[in-house]
C-alpha cells in the first residue's frame, strides 16, 4: 500500500474515533451515519473528487443539521471551486453552529472579501480577531475591508495591530501605505512604502505609489527620479508617464512635461487626466513662446485647447478646466 494511502487511512481512522467520541455512545444511528459520510467526503476531497465529496456532505448535514465541521468542509470545497455564494452560505452555517470557531470566521471573511461584500467581511474578520487576538491574518483582512469601505480610522486601527503582530509582512505595510494615502497623511505613506521596498526590493508598483506620495508632498525631484525608474522597468505604464509629466511640469521642465504627457496619451488615449495635463503643458509652452514674441506660439495654444476639449469630453465634471477652456476659446 502506497505511503500516501496509508497516511490517509490513518488520518481517517483517527478522525472516526474523534468524531464518534464527540457524538457520544448514546447518539442515534443517523448521526453515526453522518460521521461516516463526512469521513468519506474527506477522502473524496483529498482524492480530487470534490463533486462527490459535496454530495456526501449534503447527506451528512441533512442527517445531522448541527454538524459544524461538515459545513466547514463544504465551505472549503465551494471556495476552491470558486462558488463564492455557496461557500459563504456553508461557512455562515458552520459559524452559527460553532460561534467559537476562529477558522470559520476567518474563512468567511475571506469569502466575503472575494465577493466584494466588505461590510460582511469586516464583521467576520472582527469576530475572528476576538477569537484569536494574536493572529495577524484576520486583522489584515479587517483593515483591508474597512479600507475598501472608506472607514480609514478602523482600517488604520486594525492595520497597525496587524503590523505589530507581523512587522516584516510587506502586504500589511503596503496596505498601511494605501490607508495613509487615503487619509492624505503623505509622510506616513512615504515611510510605509519605503519600508515595503526594503522588505520586497524594487517593485515598480510600490515605487509608483511612493512617487505619488512624493508628488502629493511636494517632493517633485524625488518623485521624478522614482518615476523614471518605473517607466524604465515598465515602458507601457501610462499612469507612470502621466505622473512623470506632472513632476516635470512642477519642476518647470515644460518641454519634458510635454514629452512625458504625450507618451501617457499615446498609451492611454482615454485618460482624461493625461489629456488635461498635456493641455496645461502646451498652454505653458504657448505662454513662454508668446512672451518671447515667437510666431509659432499659437500652435501650442491650439494643441492645448484640443486636449482640454478631449479631457472634458471624457470627464465633463471639471469646472476649473471648463473655465480655462472657455477663457481661451472666446
Amino acid at each position: 500500500m502506497p505511503a500516501a494511502i496509508k497516511l490517509l487511512v490513518l488520518r481517517l481512522s483517527v478522525l472516526i474515533v474523534v468524531l464518534v467520541f464527540i457524538a457520544g455512545c448514546g447518539e442515534s444511528a443517523r448521526k453515526r451515519s453522518s460521521v461516516n459520510l463526512y469521513v468519506d467526503a474527506v477522502a473524496l476531497a483529498e482524492s480530487n473528487e470534490p463533486d462527490q465529496a459535496v454530495e456526501k456532505l449534503k447527506l451528512a448535514v441533512r442527517q445531522n443539521p448541527d454538524f459544524a465541521i461538515a459545513y466547514s468542509l463544504l465551505g472549503n470545497i465551494y471556495l476552491r471551486q470558486n462558488d463564492l455564494a455557496q461557500s459563504a452560505q456553508a461557512y455562515q452555517k458552520a459559524a452559527a453552529i460553532n460561534p467559537w470557531s476562529f477558522e470559520d470566521f476567518q474563512a468567511l471573511g475571506r469569502v466575503y472579501r472575494l465577493m466584494s461584500d466588505f461590510t460582511s467581511a469586516a464583521q467576520a474578520y472582527a469576530r475572528a480577531c476576538e477569537l484569536d487576538p494574536q493572529s495577524s491574518g484576520p486583522r489584515y483582512g479587517a483593515a483591508d475591508a474597512y479600507y475598501q469601505l472608506g472607514d480609514y480610522e478602523k482600517a488604520l486601527e486594525y492595520g497597525k495591530t496587524a503590523k505589530d503582530l507581523a512587522p516584516t509582512d510587506s502586504e500589511i505595510e503596503k496596505l498601511l501605505g494605501d490607508i495613509y494615502t487615503a487619509r492624505q497623511d503623505n509622510e506616513m505613506a512615504i515611510d510605509s512604502y519605503k519600508r515595503v521596498l526594503e522588505l520586497k526590493g524594487n517593485d515598480p508598483q510600490i515605487q509608483l505609489a511612493l512617487a505619488v506620495a512624493y508628488l502629493r508632498g511636494g517632493r517633485y525631484d524625488s518623485a521624478k527620479e522614482l518615476l523614471e525608474s518605473v517607466v524604465a522597468a515598465q515602458p507601457s505604464n501610462a499612469q507612470a508617464w502621466r505622473h512623470l509629466g506632472f513632476a516635470c511640469l512642477k519642476l518647470g521642465e515644460t518641454g519634458l512635461a510635454v514629452e512625458k504627457y504625450l507618451k501617457a496619451v499615446q498609451l492611454g488615449p482615454d485618460d482624461w487626466r493625461a489629456h488635461k495635463g498635456l493641455g496645461v503643458a502646451y498652454m505653458m509652452k504657448y505662454r513662454d513662446l508668446k512672451s518671447l514674441g515667437d510666431n509659432g506660439a499659437a500652435d501650442f495654444r491650439t494643441k492645448a485647447i484640443a486636449h482640454w476639449s478631449r479631457s472634458l469630453d471624457l470627464n465633463p465634471a471639471q469646472d476649473k478646466l471648463l473655465k480655462l477652456y472657455r477663457k481661451y476659446t472666446q
